[in-house]
């Protein structure tokens, strides 16, 4: 049998005269094989450009089970799993912002007198754990309003009629240096929307963050919480891809593909492996507008363990229907 391995093959062996398990459990085994040998790495990367060519040509977001279609370009190294591609834009920010967040960055105040602050985002949705350890510091942003902070940065972020009818939740926690007498302490903040910035010599993408409550037509509160993740440069457009599902529980996904109003094409991940898993695993939505991608999320403000996964789903749609 070769190194790629027949996971068929695999599977049917390691599942031989064993009592079925009421959660397959096979996509755990799957995810612990061992990758494959180095010596292979030079084919990859001289196919890629190919794959490359053919992931770009695709429009939206796509989610790609990575154990069907193992090693597309966007993720060479990967056979399980799922990812989310999409082809993203690089944008240049304003030069007044990109020199204050420069300043900040170096514990100095910005021309305009903002002074450097870092920030968290509130909820459950947030950057991922690489991006974390790589914050530019000290110059995270808050703003009174999205369509501010879109203002601000110049990045045509999506607004939505239905989150700016709701109730705006604080998302950004900003905490502020302030120095004297060759000293400094802390001040906290909460900005209704925000952004951080990470990156090493200068900022290289933006997480944007916003958070609102909904009510539905029953009087079920919701919190929504929209994402931005947005690349910051002067590069062509290129492919590639988030994965929030490779390493959780060995559960397995399909996704529902929800067209917008706007022309965008939704992605709606949903749970189908395990009948016990909180329907809030199957409450998130992504999307891509102008090559940024932007990440939903939905959560019942009561009975957030044992909520109506029809109903919350439908909540996500509603708010997608929204967007601009």
């Amino acid at each position: 049998m070769t190194f790629d391995r027949d996971e068929q093959f695999l599977h049917e062996k390691l599942s031989a005269d064993l009592h079925p398990a009421p959660v397959d459990l096979w996509p755990a085994v799957a995810e612990n094989l061992p990758a494959k040998p180095h010596r292979r790495h030079l084919w990859l990367c001289l196919a890629a450009p190919l794959l490359i060519a053919a992931g770009v040509a695709a429009t939206g977001a796509q989610f790609t089970d990575l154990r069907t279609n193992p090693r597309p370009s966007f993720a060479p190294d990967a056979t399980a799993g799922y990812a989310i591609s999409y082809e993203r834009q690089y944008y240049t920010l304003p030069a007044d912002l990109w020199a204050g967040m420069q300043a900040n960055h170096n514990l100095e105040a910005a021309a305009d007198g903002t002074r450097p602050a870092g920030g968290i985002m509130h909820g459950r949705i947030y950057p991922n754990n690489h991006d974390k350890q790589n914050i530019y510091s000290k110059a995270a942003r808050g703003y009174e309003t999205w369509s501010a902070m879109a203002e601000a940065t110049g990045l045509p972020l999506a607004g939505n009629s239905v989150l700016d009818a709701g109730e705006p939740e604080p998302a950004v926690q900003l905490f502020i240096r302030i120095t004297a007498d060759n000293d400094y302490w802390e001040e906290s903040s909460l900005a209704q929307v925000g952004f951080i910035p990470v990156g090493n010599e200068a900022p290289e993408k933006l997480y944007l963050k916003r958070m609102d409550y909904l009510d539905d037509p029953e009087g079920r509160r919701y919190e929504i919480e929209l994402m931005a993740l947005a690349y910051l440069g002067d590069a062509p457009a290129d492919t590639t891809a988030i994965n929030y599902f490779n390493k959780r529980a060995g559960l397995t996904w399909s996704c529902e593909t929800y067209e917008m109003p706007n022309g965008c094409m939704a992605l709606l991940p949903l749970c189908t492996s395990n009948p016990n898993s909180y329907t809030y695993y199957s409450t998130w939505a992504f999307f891509e507008k102008d090559g940024i991608l932007y990440q939903l999320g939905c959560t019942p403000v009561a009975g957030y363990f044992n909520s109506d996964l029809e109903d919350d789903r439908a909540v996500l749609r509603q708010v997608l229907d929204g967007f601009e």
